[in-house]
């Protein structure tokens, strides 16, 4: 197995306190990250809205502009003061949050920055699902009284050691976007989040443990440090979660930095023990990752929404198979587009006259065989399910015919030599005479 991360990566997560005074937020922010970079961190993270006041009536006030980017000095400190700090600390930086406007628009955003040790902006998140909550006597916070919603899952690469999924607060609620980034091959998620003393103690840390624990990778949450005299009382406890769902650092309520050490040999040791990547049943339910499986670099596309295309990488060419237009209509066969479709395999004859006990294998290699021609791709990978059923039936003869959905997938796996591979479900039905071609997935 190629592993996600490609060198140990030192991480830092920073609890820090945001006061009324925006330039003292970013001074501290400065001091504290280039701590974090003296003691060796390369991937360093600061909490939600670090510059600013955590609440609906200071979000106004502290937004800045960051549209078109790189933006002037006046109208976005935090966006400059983030790319310099990157700089100087020579490591990546993922800004928390600040509150953003667009003036087009009209329109206010939660939004995360991500820079490169060379002060690049390399990724934008904006907040996805909104705090709205009201817990009778409790608490009551509406987000959407300001704020609007960010429409995109937010994936970005650090060359050097491998990819890491990014959302903020409320987002860690939604499993979706965190299962769609660590099956597009993240080995972090990421949530800069400013969980209450209501909610902190409820769900802190049952959301970081349970994000870890669903996808076996590793997971960072950073919350700004628990200030009193303010509005709103963050919960705090900064922490960091292994792969198998183990806190292995966690900060109390004060201002403080924690440190983690992440190894891609976790992440290995634990997808061995349990391979769940292997077991999921998408013969049964749907692959929340699979509508991106045609789509142009997830990364580059997912992230452009803060990033000019001047600034961008250019996009190499599709490696999804051509399949030439259909004589007869001259229109492009609908296999270029779609990503799962169900077939009735004929077995019988692809193994008429071949003995009994090479009939299984021999099966086996006429369903990989369908799939290449199918599907337009070399790398063919069975279910586990359907592997067994025509093993067990190969004892008494295997089916005549065999109905199966055939994926097509992106190889997100490092190394991998092709870009593209099948995955061939069995389908239970009935009977399978007579039941035509039919799209499942487009």
């Amino acid at each position: 197995m190629a592993s996600l991360l490609k060198q140990p990566l030192k991480l830092a997560l920073v609890q820090l306190a945001a006061g009324a005074d925006k330039a003292a937020n970013l001074s501290q922010a400065r001091s504290k990250v280039l701590e974090a970079a003296k003691a060796g961190a390369k991937l360093i993270v600061l909490p939600e809205c670090f510059n600013s006041p955590y609440g609906c009536q200071y979000f106004p006030k502290y937004a800045e502009t960051i549209l078109p980017t790189p933006p002037p000095k006046d109208q976005a400190p935090s966006w400059h003061t983030l790319s310099s700090i990157a700089m100087e600390a020579k490591a990546y930086l993922i800004g928390g949050s600040i509150p953003e406007f667009v003036p087009d628009t009209k329109k206010y955003y939660n939004t995360s920055l991500v820079f490169s040790p060379a002060g690049n902006l390399i990724a934008a998140h904006r907040k996805t699902h909104l705090f709205d909550i009201d817990i009778p006597g409790k608490i009551t916070f509406k987000e959407s009284d300001v704020l609007s919603p960010g429409n995109k899952v937010t994936i970005f690469d650090m060359p050097e050691y491998g990819q890491i999924g990014l959302a903020i607060c409320y987002d860690v609620r939604f499993p979706e976007l965190a299962t769609i980034a660590a099956r597009k091959g993240a080995f972090l998620l990421v949530y800069p989040g400013a969980f209450n003393t209501t909610t902190g103690p409820m769900h802190w840390s049952l959301q970081g443990r349970a994000r870890a624990m669903d996808n076996q990778v590793y997971v960072a949450l950073c919350s700004p440090a628990r200030d009193m005299d303010a509005s709103y009382h963050a919960w705090g406890h900064t922490m960091l979660v292994n792969p198998n769902a183990e806190v292995i650092a966690e900060a109390d309520e004060k201002e403080a930095i924690i440190y983690g050490e992440l190894e891609g040999a976790k992440i290995e040791e634990t997808r061995k023990g349990i391979p769940l990547n292997t077991q999921r049943r998408f013969d049964v339910y749907p692959d929340v990752s699979a509508g991106t499986a045609a789509t142009p670099h997830l990364a580059r596309r997912l992230t452009s929404i803060l990033t000019p295309a001047s600034k961008m990488p250019k996009e190499k060419p599709s490696t999804t198979p051509k399949v030439p237009p259909n004589k007869k209509t001259g229109h492009r066969s609908a296999i270029t587009d779609v990503v799962a479709r169900e077939y009735t395999i004929h077995l019988h004859k692809r193994v008429h006259g071949v003995s009994f006990k090479k009939r299984a294998p021999r099966a086996i290699k006429e369903i990989k065989k369908f799939a290449t021609l199918s599907m337009g791709t070399k790398d063919v990978r069975l279910d586990p399910q359907l592997n067994k059923k025509v093993w067990e039936s190969g004892i008494k003869g295997v089916p005549y015919r065999l109905r199966v959905r055939i994926s097509r997938k992106r190889n997100d796996e490092e190394g991998a030599k092709e870009k593209l591979y099948s995955y061939v479900q069995a389908v239970n039905v009935p009977s399978a005479k007579g039941l035509a071609t039919a799209v499942v997935e487009e």
